[in-house]
């Protein structure tokens, strides 16, 4: 904020009142003067959380992109299912449970036995 500068300090002969005008003047520029940097501050901040609101929404807008997809796949899954549980004889039915079964077991075996063993060094057990 631009001061004025075309005031002369107070000499002997001025009054009491013009003195005290200048002395409030004085202090309404100081007032000024930092009322400016609290609204320059002010100013950043709000910049900043514009910055950040965008963001989120970016972020927002991706997930739900994702989730639409996964949804879209989640219903082809399920159609595809329905289609051939409704084709398919009881024998293949119970070929893939058996699999399924057997398959989670598996991967169940994997996960305890032998990935438990491949640690870290610096992990604890």
């Amino acid at each position: 904020m631009a001061r004025r500068t075309n005031r002369t300090p107070v000499n002997n002969g001025v009054d009491a009142g013009q003195a005290e005008a200048f002395e409030l003047e004085q202090q309404n520029d100081r007032h000024l003067d930092s009322l400016a940097a609290k609204v320059t501050a002010l100013h950043s901040v709000s910049i900043n959380i514009n910055d950040e609101v965008n963001s989120q929404n970016r972020l927002l807008d991706t997930t739900a992109g994702t989730f639409n997809r996964f949804g879209n796949m989640f219903g082809r899954t399920r159609r595809q299912l329905k289609h051939t549980l409704a084709t398919a004889n009881s024998r293949f039915l119970c070929y893939m449970v058996f699999v399924l079964v057997f398959g989670v077991i598996g991967l169940y075996y994997i996960a305890k036995h032998v990935l438990s063993g491949m640690r870290e060094p610096y992990e604890l057990p």
